[in-house]
């Protein structure tokens, strides 16, 4: 398929999730907020604890050379040792800073996994229903997106 066809393609595929969103906000301003759950997005429905909203006030508030610029490619060294240490406590199995690539979000980081691991033509298998965007991310770098059914299966005698 002609690059443009297949990004026509991608477009009608995308804006479903768009449509849902849109109808979400529809159906709250019919029947209210609090009787809706809106899933199309992958957006929150609940506050962030108010724990988290004040140390980001702390750290947003400080006069740090640096701090709000953009952090390296792989992540913030500090960040990724004190995952690894936690991973590696939790785990129990070694974990170094270095084996780690921090994201924003998990687009990012699912483009990083397939573009390290897919070699063209290979299968990605994920459970339906599925976020329609990954199938442009394996189709991104080369891989073709398979769907398994999530629900329960009956066994055949």
């Amino acid at each position: 398929m002609a690059v443009a066809g297949k990004m026509l393609e991608f477009m009608e595929k995308s804006s479903w999730i768009r449509k849902m969103f849109e109808e979400g906000a529809r159906l709250k301003q019919i029947h209210g907020e609090e009787k809706v759950c809106d899933f199309s997005l992958g957006n929150p429905n609940v506050p962030p604890p108010a724990a988290l909203t004040e140390k980001l006030r702390e750290i947003v508030g400080r006069d740090q050379e640096g701090a709000h610029g953009y952090m390296p490619n792989a992540g913030l060294a500090a960040t990724r040792r004190a995952v690894a240490d936690h991973l590696a406590a939790d785990h129990g199995v070694p974990v170094q800073a270095d084996h780690l690539v921090i994201t924003c979000g998990a687009a990012g980081a699912l483009n990083i996994v397939l573009k390290s691991l897919l070699d063209p033509g290979d299968e990605v298998l994920v459970p339906a229903p599925y976020f329609v965007e990954y199938g442009f991310y394996a189709d991104n770098h080369g891989g073709v997106l398979k769907s398994a059914p999530a629900g329960p299966t009956s066994a055949s005698t």
